[in-house]
């Protein structure tokens, strides 16, 4: 029954690295945290030209 148990969870685990799907959610991820340091930025930049006048 543990053998079985073990069986289970590694096949649970190997789910999204088995069809590629980890590197999909991983790019996504990295995508939106990328823009949203970029969006960021901007919006910081444009108040410190604000904060000069």
């Amino acid at each position: 029954m543990f053998k079985l148990l073990q069986t289970q969870v590694g096949n649970n685990e190997g789910f999204m690295v088995q069809n590629g799907k980890i590197f999909l959610v991983m790019t996504i991820v990295s995508i939106i945290l990328v823009g949203l340091f970029v969006y960021v930025a901007s919006i910081d930049k444009k108040v410190s030209q604000l904060e000069k006048k």
